[in-house]
Protein backbone atom coordinates (compact mmCIF):
# COMPACT_ATOMS: atom_id res chain seq x y z
CA UNK A 1 0.00 0.00 0.00
CA UNK A 2 2.64 2.77 0.74
CA UNK A 3 4.77 1.69 -2.14
CA UNK A 4 1.64 2.28 -4.41
CA UNK A 5 1.20 6.13 -3.09
CA UNK A 6 4.83 6.81 -3.59
CA UNK A 7 4.25 5.56 -7.29
CA UNK A 8 0.96 8.28 -6.99
CA UNK A 9 2.77 10.74 -5.61
CA UNK A 10 6.00 10.53 -8.31
CA UNK A 11 3.59 10.23 -11.21
CA UNK A 12 1.62 13.70 -9.63
CA UNK A 13 5.14 15.27 -9.59
CA UNK A 14 6.05 14.61 -12.79
CA UNK A 15 2.99 16.39 -14.14
CA UNK A 16 3.30 19.86 -15.59
CA UNK A 17 1.20 22.79 -14.47
CA UNK A 18 0.64 26.21 -15.76
CA UNK A 19 -0.78 26.92 -18.77
CA UNK A 20 0.77 28.61 -21.68
CA UNK A 21 0.79 29.61 -25.58
CA UNK A 22 3.46 29.83 -28.12
CA UNK A 23 2.74 31.69 -31.60
CA UNK A 24 4.88 33.30 -33.97
CA UNK A 25 3.84 36.25 -36.09
CA UNK A 26 6.03 38.89 -37.80
CA UNK A 27 9.39 37.75 -36.45
CA UNK A 28 8.35 37.54 -32.61
CA UNK A 29 7.36 34.77 -30.73
CA UNK A 30 4.59 35.42 -28.55
CA UNK A 31 4.36 33.28 -25.05
CA UNK A 32 1.85 33.74 -22.55
CA UNK A 33 1.87 31.97 -19.24
CA UNK A 34 -0.80 31.50 -16.67
CA UNK A 35 -0.65 29.65 -13.19
CA UNK A 36 2.05 28.42 -11.60
CA UNK A 37 4.88 26.63 -13.13
CA UNK A 38 7.09 23.54 -12.75
CA UNK A 39 10.22 22.22 -14.33
CA UNK A 40 7.57 19.79 -16.80
CA UNK A 41 5.67 22.70 -17.54
CA UNK A 42 8.87 25.10 -18.06
CA UNK A 43 10.58 22.67 -20.35
CA UNK A 44 7.13 21.74 -22.16
CA UNK A 45 6.88 25.65 -23.57
CA UNK A 46 10.68 26.21 -23.77
CA UNK A 47 11.03 23.21 -25.89
CA UNK A 48 8.09 24.72 -28.40
CA UNK A 49 10.18 28.42 -28.69
CA UNK A 50 12.94 26.02 -29.65
CA UNK A 51 11.10 24.46 -32.21
CA UNK A 52 10.24 27.91 -33.64
CA UNK A 53 13.97 28.84 -33.15
CA UNK A 54 15.16 26.29 -35.15
CA UNK A 55 12.63 26.40 -37.58
CA UNK A 56 13.92 30.05 -38.44
CA UNK A 57 17.24 28.78 -40.08
CA UNK A 58 19.38 31.28 -38.21
CA UNK A 59 17.12 34.40 -39.26
CA UNK A 60 16.76 37.01 -36.52
CA UNK A 61 13.61 37.03 -34.16
CA UNK A 62 12.49 38.76 -31.30
CA UNK A 63 10.80 37.43 -27.88
CA UNK A 64 7.47 38.79 -26.05
CA UNK A 65 6.92 37.13 -22.87
CA UNK A 66 3.68 37.89 -21.60
CA UNK A 67 3.54 36.71 -17.66
CA UNK A 68 0.90 38.92 -16.43
CA UNK A 69 -1.37 35.87 -15.58
CA UNK A 70 1.50 33.87 -14.01
CA UNK A 71 2.18 32.91 -10.44
CA UNK A 72 5.58 31.73 -10.46
CA UNK A 73 7.02 28.54 -10.56
CA UNK A 74 9.10 26.21 -8.59
CA UNK A 75 12.91 26.46 -7.89
CA UNK A 76 13.35 23.62 -10.35
CA UNK A 77 11.71 25.66 -12.85
CA UNK A 78 13.60 28.12 -12.58
CA UNK A 79 16.55 26.29 -12.87
CA UNK A 80 15.12 24.79 -16.20
CA UNK A 81 14.40 28.39 -17.47
CA UNK A 82 18.08 29.49 -16.97
CA UNK A 83 18.81 26.43 -19.16
CA UNK A 84 16.41 27.51 -21.29
CA UNK A 85 17.88 31.18 -21.67
CA UNK A 86 21.31 30.16 -21.88
CA UNK A 87 20.63 28.16 -24.58
CA UNK A 88 19.00 31.32 -26.62
CA UNK A 89 22.11 33.58 -25.39
CA UNK A 90 23.50 31.49 -28.61
CA UNK A 91 20.67 32.11 -30.75
CA UNK A 92 19.98 35.29 -33.11
CA UNK A 93 17.60 37.03 -30.88
CA UNK A 94 17.44 40.58 -31.01
CA UNK A 95 15.18 41.21 -28.18
CA UNK A 96 12.96 40.23 -25.45
CA UNK A 97 10.23 42.14 -23.99
CA UNK A 98 8.86 40.81 -20.63
CA UNK A 99 5.03 41.73 -18.80
CA UNK A 100 5.19 40.71 -15.02
CA UNK A 101 1.99 40.32 -13.35
CA UNK A 102 3.98 41.07 -10.31
CA UNK A 103 6.96 42.51 -9.10
CA UNK A 104 7.93 39.75 -7.05
CA UNK A 105 7.72 37.61 -9.91
CA UNK A 106 9.82 40.08 -11.83
CA UNK A 107 12.51 40.05 -8.75
CA UNK A 108 12.30 36.15 -8.74
CA UNK A 109 13.08 35.94 -12.56
CA UNK A 110 15.84 38.54 -12.31
CA UNK A 111 17.54 36.64 -10.10
CA UNK A 112 17.27 32.87 -10.41
CA UNK A 113 17.24 33.42 -14.18
CA UNK A 114 20.90 34.69 -14.29
CA UNK A 115 21.54 33.56 -18.10
CA UNK A 116 19.19 36.03 -19.61
CA UNK A 117 21.59 39.49 -17.68
CA UNK A 118 23.32 39.61 -20.80
CA UNK A 119 20.29 39.97 -23.16
CA UNK A 120 18.18 42.72 -25.24
CA UNK A 121 15.28 42.97 -22.30
CA UNK A 122 13.04 45.21 -20.90
CA UNK A 123 9.89 45.04 -19.15
CA UNK A 124 6.47 46.59 -20.02
CA UNK A 125 3.12 46.96 -18.63
CA UNK A 126 1.10 45.82 -21.75
CA UNK A 127 1.11 43.95 -25.26
CA UNK A 128 1.13 47.13 -27.10
CA UNK A 129 4.10 48.84 -26.14
CA UNK A 130 6.00 45.67 -25.95
CA UNK A 131 5.33 45.25 -29.35
CA UNK A 132 6.27 48.72 -30.90
CA UNK A 133 9.09 48.31 -29.01
CA UNK A 134 10.55 44.95 -30.33
CA UNK A 135 9.31 46.01 -33.94
CA UNK A 136 12.25 49.15 -33.19
CA UNK A 137 14.82 47.01 -31.77
CA UNK A 138 14.62 44.97 -35.13
CA UNK A 139 15.18 48.06 -37.29
CA UNK A 140 18.48 48.39 -35.76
Amino acid sequence: MLLAFFIFIEAVMNIAHGNFTVEYKDNIIYVVLEGAFNEYSVANWANEIKSIINSLNGDRFSILMDMNLADGGTPESFKVSNQYNAWLNEQNMVAKALIYGSSVLEDMDNTLVASKKNQNTKVFNNVELAESWLQEQFLL
